[in-house]
């Protein structure tokens, strides 16, 4: 809040351009991305890999009744005080606070959001699976590979050549 009231003064003193705001006039700096996009269990849906109950690990927790793909926040990255904190950070699920409509629309809670699910295992079975393979294909040939010039041999293959 203090944040985009700064922001609005330093544009009405005439020190900063008008705030840029989203379609339901929210400041887009902290509302332009899902909490999906920011969350640090986002990887395990391109997996295919969800949480089923609370606590276990730190899975992908739609199937819980996230609704990170949806709701519109930036609470992942920036914590809720200093950086730390935000819903799917400490285990909990995102209930979509930040979204108009709430709580009403977003009701029950804990329960797996249809769309949500549905995303889940098209993710789970069609996407994940090929960007599997070809990430662990990658790795394989790529990052998993002694580089050229750290094998033993009688020269160096950098094109190093001494000066003394």
């Amino acid at each position: 809040m203090t944040e985009t009231l700064l922001y609005l003064a330093l544009h009405l003193a005439g020190l900063a351009p008008a705030p840029e705001l989203d379609e339901a006039l929210r400041p887009k700096w902290l509302f332009g991305r899902t909490v999906r996009e920011s969350c640090n269990r986002a990887g395990f849906a391109e997996q295919g890999e969800f949480a089923t109950e609370y606590g276990s690990d730190h899975r992908c927790l739609v199937k819980l009744g996230c609704k990170g793909p949806v709701v519109k926040c930036n609470v992942p990255v920036r914590g809720w005080v200093n950086g730390i904190g935000g819903c799917p950070n400490v285990g909990g699920i995102c209930m979509a606070c930040t979204m108009p409509g709430f709580p009403d629309k977003y009701m029950p809670f804990m329960d797996e959001d249809k769309w949500g699910g549905a995303a889940a295992t098209v993710m789970k079975f069609s996407y994940g699976p090929i960007v599997r393979h070809f990430r662990k294909r990658h790795i394989k040939n790529t990052f998993d590979v002694e580089p050229e010039w750290r094998r033993r041999g009688p020269t160096l293959t950098t094109g190093y050549a001494k000066r003394w």
